[in-house]
């Protein structure tokens, strides 16, 4: 089966989703509420092993193969969003797409040596704004004397990420990618989508101002594995 499997993880319930790719959609949603009498770290150990061991062997017969990785959505109050913008002086030049590159390299390192304990989980693109101009997509070639690039982070502490991990890694399972819940459903109603096509999307690297944040191995401006979907 072409499937992906998502655990959604929130403070007070934990989602096991399998979506079919080529039906484009949930073929299994099971969803178990949690004891939070405990402290938070030993709440997510217990939940999350007791819903491991009642749910893998049920997960693989579905799939029909065995489940090693997955895809973690997190629902959680510590999310932080940061919001930071970068100017750059063009003299009347075109916009080119390294220099967008740079800016935002250079913003996204700047959010990373401030927040070390963050982890940066989805870098988004607000506006481009040329001599005062607004504008959402990427003024590719334009000539302007100012550009400016509003950038939003989405993070989450870096110790949860990594407890949580830890606890996966006891199976033998890894985590592929790691979704903002709270963004996911803010593409929900951006773009009148469902649940469903904003995790694809996500994944996809199909929203069109969402940068992904893998770097590349070769070449000194090339931080991104893509720079936005128009540029792909």
């Amino acid at each position: 089966m072409n499937s992906e499997i998502f655990f959604n993880l929130s403070t007070d319930k934990i989602s096991i989703i399998v979506f079919d790719k080529d039906k484009k959609e949930d073929i299994y949603n099971k969803t178990q509420n949690f004891d939070k009498s405990l402290s938070k770290d030993i709440f997510i150990k217990k939940n999350l092993n007791s819903t491991l061991e009642k749910q893998i062997l049920y997960i693989e017969k579905i799939i029909g193969r065995s489940l090693n990785k997955i895809n973690l959505m997190i629902d959680d109050s510590s999310d932080l969003v940061i919001t930071a913008s970068s100017k750059k002086n063009y003299d009347k030049k075109p916009v080119q797409k390294s220099q967008i590159e740079y800016l935002i390299q250079d913003l996204k390192q700047q959010i990373q040596k401030s927040n070390q304990e963050l982890k940066i989980l989805h870098v988004v693109v607000n506006n481009f704004i040329l001599d005062g101009d607004i504008f959402k997509e990427i003024p590719l070639n334009k000539f302007c004397n100012n550009l400016v690039v509003e950038v939003k982070f989405i993070c989450i502490k870096k110790n949860l990420i990594s407890f949580i991990e830890d606890i996966f890694s006891r199976y033998q399972i890894e985590i592929r990618s790691i979704i903002s819940t709270k963004y996911a459903k803010s593409l929900v109603a951006n773009y009148t989508i469902n649940i469903q096509e904003a995790r694809s999307m996500i994944l996809s690297g199909s929203n069109y101002n969402e940068v992904l944040v893998s770097p590349k191995k070769t070449g000194k401006l090339g931080f991104f594995e893509r720079i936005f979907h128009l540029l792909s």
